[in-house]
C-alpha cells in the first residue's frame, strides 16, 4: 500500500473546491443511486405493499444507502483513491450503479497524476464492464436500468433483451467521459497555476525594476554628494591644516585649526560611510554604530567649545539591534548640532537613557535664545530628521518651550530593539 500511494504526483496543492463541486456531485450521484437501485432486480422485487416493508428488505437499505452515501463526496479528497475504489467495488454486490465511482475517478484524475490514477481506472473499469453486463442480462426488463432506455418492449414486466454490445459501447462512453473530464479539470487548474506564476513571475520583475531604478537614482545621488561634498571637506581640511602650521605661537588658533581639521576629517569618513549605505545592495545593513561611541559625539561638542551636562547609561547595549543604535548616535549628534546653531552660548544637558526593559530615553535641555540673525543653512530640518527617525523605529518625539519660554527641551523615545 505505501508504494501505491507513492506512485502518484499531487496537483491541486490542498486547496479545497469551492462548495457547489460538492453540491452538484452529490446531487447527480444520488439520483442516480436512487435510479439504479429502482431498476434493479431487487427493486423490481420489492411488494408494493407497506406492510411486508422492513429495513431487513435488501431494496430499502440500498434506497437508505442512496439518500446517504452520495454525502461522502464531502470529504473525497482525504482519501481519493479509497474512496474511488470502494465505489467500484460496492455495485458488484448492491445496485447502486456506477456513477459514483466515475464521478470519483473523475476528480481523482483532475486533481492526482501516476501510475496510481491508471491503476485505479482500470479498477473503475473493469466494474464498470461487469455492472453493465450484469444489468444487460437482469430480466423482467423493469428490473434494468439499460432495457427501460434501449429495449423496445413496451411493458416493464415482460422479459427483454439488448445487444451486449450496446451496453458495453454505453459504459465505454460513460467511462471516456469521466476521463475526459479529469482531464479537463487537470488541465483548467494548471491553466490557472500558470496564469498565478505568470502574474507571481510579473510582479517580480516589477519589484526587481523598481528596485534597479532606486538603485540607479541612489548610485546617482552618490555620485552628487562624493563630488561636491567631498570637495568641500577636502578644501576645509586643507585650509585647516595651512591655517594649523601657520599658527606659530599661538597656542589658541593652532588648536582651534587642529580640531577644525580633525572635523574635516571625520566629517570625510562620515561621508564615506553615508555613501556606503547609498550605493550598498538593497536589504544589507550598513555599518554598525555601536551605542559605545556616544561619548565621542560628546567630545567632539567638548572640542568644539559647546558646554554640556551630559549623564549617559545604556543597559546591556550589546544586546541592541544595530538599527536602533545607529539611531540613537544619529540622533545625539543632532540634538547637539541644533543646539549648538541656535544657542551657541548656552550650555546642554544631556541625558540618554536605555534598557532592554524601558527602551531608550534622549532628552536634551538648554537655554532659550531668541533668534537675533538669519537662520543658518538647514535650520528648519534637524528636528523633522529627528521625527522622521524616531517614527521608523517606532518611536516619538516631543519638543518645545519651558520654564516660562526660558528653556527649550527635546524629548526622544525609542522602543527597545533586540540584536
Amino acid at each position: 500500500m505505501a508504494g501505491f500511494q507513492m506512485a502518484y504526483e499531487r496537483l491541486d496543492g490542498g486547496e479545497r473546491a469551492p462548495w457547489w463541486h460538492t453540491v452538484a456531485p452529490i446531487l447527480l450521484v444520488g439520483f442516480c443511486m436512487i435510479m439504479s437501485a429502482v431498476f434493479s432486480p431487487a427493486g423490481w422485487a420489492t411488494p408494493s405493499d407497506s406492510s411486508s416493508t422492513s429495513l431487513a428488505n435488501p431494496a430499502l437499505i440500498v434506497m437508505l444507502l442512496s439518500f446517504t452515501a452520495p454525502f461522502a463526496l464531502i470529504w473525497r479528497h482525504r482519501a481519493p483513491f479509497w474512496f474511488t475504489l470502494v465505489a467500484a467495488a460496492v455495485p458488484l454486490v448492491l445496485p447502486i450503479g456506477m456513477v459514483p465511482a466515475l464521478v470519483l475517478v473523475a476528480a481523482l484524475i483532475g486533481r492526482r497524476r501516476g501510475p496510481a490514477v491508471w491503476w485505479t481506472l482500470g479498477a473503475v473499469g473493469v466494474s464498470t464492464f461487469v455492472v453493465v453486463t450484469l444489468d444487460a442480462l437482469a430480466q423482467p426488463k423493469g428490473a434494468s436500468l439499460s432495457k427501460m432506455f434501449f429495449a423496445s418492449e413496451p411493458n416493464a414486466a415482460n422479459p427483454a433483451s439488448i445487444p451486449l454490445w450496446h451496453a458495453w459501447l454505453a459504459g465505454a462512453i460513460l467511462l471516456a467521459a469521466a476521463w475526459g473530464i479529469g482531464l479537463l479539470l487537470r488541465s483548467r487548474r494548471g491553466e490557472r497555476d500558470r496564469t498565478q506564476e505568470v502574474r507571481q513571475q510579473q510582479a517580480t520583475v516589477s519589484r526587481l525594476g523598481d528596485e534597479v531604478a532606486r538603485r540607479q537614482e541612489r548610485e546617482r545621488i552618490a555620485r552628487e554628494v562624493h563630488d561636491v561634498m567631498g570637495h568641500r571637506l577636502s578644501v576645509l581640511n586643507l585650509h585647516a591644516g595651512a591655517l594649523e602650521l601657520n599658527a606659530g605661537e599661538d597656542a589658541r588658533l593652532h588648536d582651534s585649526a587642529s580640531l577644525v581639521r580633525e572635523s574635516a576629517g571625520k566629517a570625510m569618513d562620515d561621508l564615506r560611510s553615508l555613501l556606503g549605505v547609498l550605493r550598498e545592495p538593497l536589504g544589507e545593513e550598513p555599518v554598525a554604530i555601536p551605542l559605545a561611541r556616544l561619548p565621542e559625539v560628546i567630545a567632539e561638542s567638548f572640542g568644539a567649545g559647546q558646554t554640556i551636562n551630559s549623564s549617559i547609561y545604556i543597559a546591556d547595549p550589546e544586546r541592541a539591534d544595530p538599527a536602533l543604535s545607529r539611531a540613537v548616535y544619529r540622533i545625539v549628534q543632532e540634538v547637539l548640532t541644533n543646539a549648538r546653531k541656535h544657542a551657541p552660548t548656552s550650555p546642554v544637558t544631556l541625558s540618554v537613557q536605555g534598557s532592554p526593559d524601558r527602551g531608550v530615553v534622549i532628552d536634551a535641555r538648554n537655554q532659550y535664545e531668541p533668534a537675533s540673525q538669519a537662520p543658518q543653512p538647514g535650520s528648519t530640518r534637524g528636528l523633522k530628521g529627528i521625527a522622521e527617525r524616531a517614527e521608523l523605529l517606532g518611536g516619538s518625539m516631543r519638543y518645545g518651550l519651558t520654564d516660562g519660554d526660558r528653556g527649550f527641551r527635546v524629548t526622544v523615545t525609542l522602543p527597545w530593539r533586540e540584536a
